[in-house]
């Protein structure tokens, strides 16, 4: 019997002394959360202030700032596909018309859309500038004094919305 309840205090030990593993990335703290997704993960805490930092490698703690001291590494940057989409209008508010300045990444159509305040279209413009930076007047004499939003898009990922007062 001895023998037996000595193999399974030495299991268990063994067990326990091997089966754990201590992180110095473990936080505790009053709120927190932690999300996964398919390219990503968040982890977020609710720290309390503290002045400085204490470290202790041997326990697996770390105390600091109060926020969550994590590591990460940014694999890839994606491109900014609206960089070189730069949109302007002016004057603004206007009368019977006002200039849409527009710089483009490449040349391609450009739809103009305005739309009352209740989201009704009320005005739509297409038209292809000769270059990329191009200035388009827009006539807005028929339309009664108000706020006007403004969408401008160009192909599916470029689009810009601005508001615009008649007077």
């Amino acid at each position: 019997m001895k023998n037996l309840t000595l193999i399974a205090s030495l299991a268990l030990a063994t067990t326990l002394g091997f089966g754990q593993t201590t992180s110095i990335l473990e936080v505790v703290a009053p709120a927190g959360g932690f999300h996964t997704a398919s390219n990503f993960s968040v982890s977020w805490t609710l720290g309390e202030p503290v002045i400085e930092t204490w470290v202790n490698e041997t326990a697996g703690i770390m105390v600091t700032s109060g926020f969550q001291q994590g590591s990460y590494s940014i694999t890839s940057v994606p491109v900014d596909p609206t960089s070189g989409f730069n949109v302007k209008m002016y004057p603004n508010p206007a009368e019977s018309f006002t200039n849409i300045g527009i710089s483009l990444p490449a040349i391609a159509e450009v739809t103009v859309t305005v739309m009352d305040i209740t989201g009704r279209t009320v005005m739509q413009d297409k038209f292809t500038p000769a270059n990329q930076s191009h200035i388009h007047p827009l006539n807005i004499s028929s339309l009664k004094s108000g706020l006007y939003i403004v969408s401008i898009s160009s192909g599916n990922k470029l689009n810009k919305v601005l508001k615009l007062v008649v007077e």
